[in-house]
């Protein structure tokens, strides 16, 4: 007599409830021949979550009985159970990393540091958060630092054209020193280079012919006097006349007088007759001197200027600022000036020396101040002026030619 023998159990995967009812109505127990029916069973696993799954456990007979009236029959080949009856991990989520906070530190090494905000904290087994903090040395180098400089700015164009000038190159700040870090001064061999150019004399009748815009300011107080002032007027007559006017490439030039009013002869231009005829119709005004107003005034008139031409601002006068509170209010509005222009001055007599008004002129100060002993040297000076003035001339018989050359 031979029972029935069976072999060991198999245990399946844990399905879905409900994928696992309709298998069973149609005979099938094990997963991965149901994964073979169809996509509306590619989820029907169940890897966790409450109230569990189902599991089938499954044995195949080894031997039947050999005879139904002699030998045990087969004990049951499925058993169902459940399964993964838990609640499912969840993983930690993280949000992005915020921005760096500011170094703590200025200098000697710091720390900076970010953080990033946990979304979902981990239950269940979930994988762990990764650091939610983050942070890094910065300003590692000393406090004790010096400054650290530019590159050497391009040699400037020669403050004269003739009988010596200067042209020069300079580094500026680009960081400041700390702590007890040094930094060279301003005009000290690591900041400041100069050179000497254009040394040849002077020619006696010249014109200049470089491209600039040029205001001009004259001197129209009282200490003036009559002769002064007509001397001063036609001196800038004269200077009219041998400089070249040109919107394209040559000068446009602008012309004011101050005493106790400013007043605007004419806004830049080339126009010469215009020029002319706005100086010699001027009057004198006789009254105290507003040199801080003549370079407010420069500045304005400007504005009208070209954008690749340089500025010059030439201002005339015999006397010092009228009072006290004046002589304030002139270094103001020069230093203001300063940003904008080229600024030079005549002095035309002994009681406003070089010294005096060196601190309202550009650098390098020797070159942007001319000393006139008495306004009404002024006529005899305008070659000098001229070339003080311009940074590129020409013999006036040589320009002659190559005008009427060009007219014809």
């Amino acid at each position: 007599i031979n029972d029935c023998s069976v072999g060991d159990w198999q245990p399946g995967e844990c399905m879905d409830t409900q994928v696992a009812r309709t298998l069973e109505q149609r005979g099938i127990y094990d997963a991965s021949q149901a994964q073979k029916l169809g996509a509306q069973y590619k989820n029907l696993l169940h890897p966790c979550g409450v109230g569990g799954g189902v599991q089938w456990f499954l044995r195949d007979k080894v031997s039947p009985p050999q005879t139904p009236k002699h030998g045990a029959d087969c004990p049951p080949l499925r058993l169902k159970t459940s399964c993964n009856d838990f609640e499912c991990p969840i993983d930690c989520k993280l949000g992005d990393w915020e921005g760096w906070s500011a170094c703590s530190k200025s200098c000697d090494g710091g720390l900076k540091r970010r953080v990033r905000p946990v979304l979902v904290y981990p239950q269940w087994d979930g994988d762990e958060c990764d650091d939610t903090k983050d942070e890094e040395t910065c300003n590692a180098l000393s406090c004790d630092r010096p400054c650290l400089l530019t590159r050497w700015s391009r040699w400037r164009q020669c403050t004269r054209a003739c009988e010596g000038g200067i042209r020069w190159r300079s580094r500026q700040i680009r960081r400041k020193a700390s702590g007890d870090g040094k930094c060279p001064r301003t005009f000290s061999k690591a900041r400041y280079q100069r050179q000497s150019c254009n040394t040849a004399p002077c020619p006696m009748d010249v014109v200049c012919v470089a491209k600039m815009d040029l205001v001009v300011a004259i001197d129209a107080s009282g200490s003036m006097g009559t002769s002064g002032w007509k001397a001063q007027r036609q001196a800038l007559l004269n200077l009219i006349n041998r400089m070249q006017l040109s919107k394209t490439s040559g000068i446009l030039l602008g012309t004011l007088k101050f005493a106790h009013k400013v007043t605007i002869l004419s806004q830049l231009t080339d126009d010469k007759k215009a020029l002319i005829k706005a100086v010699t119709d001027t009057k004198f005004d006789a009254w105290t001197t507003n040199i801080g107003g003549a370079f407010r005034v420069m500045k304005t008139m400007l504005q009208f200027g070209r954008r690749d031409a340089p500025s010059v601002c030439m201002l005339w006068t015999d006397g010092r600022p009228s009072h006290p509170s004046n002589k304030y209010d002139a270094a103001l509005g020069a230093r203001d000036l300063r940003s904008s222009c080229r600024v030079m001055v005549v002095t035309m007599r002994p009681a406003v020396p070089k010294s005096f008004v060196e601190p309202w002129v550009s650098h390098p100060k020797s070159q942007n101040v001319m000393v006139v002993r008495d306004p009404r040297d002024m006529t005899k000076k305008v070659m000098q002026v001229n070339t003080f003035v311009c940074g590129k001339i020409q013999r006036f018989l040589d320009w002659t030619t190559t005008t009427t050359k060009a007219a014809r």
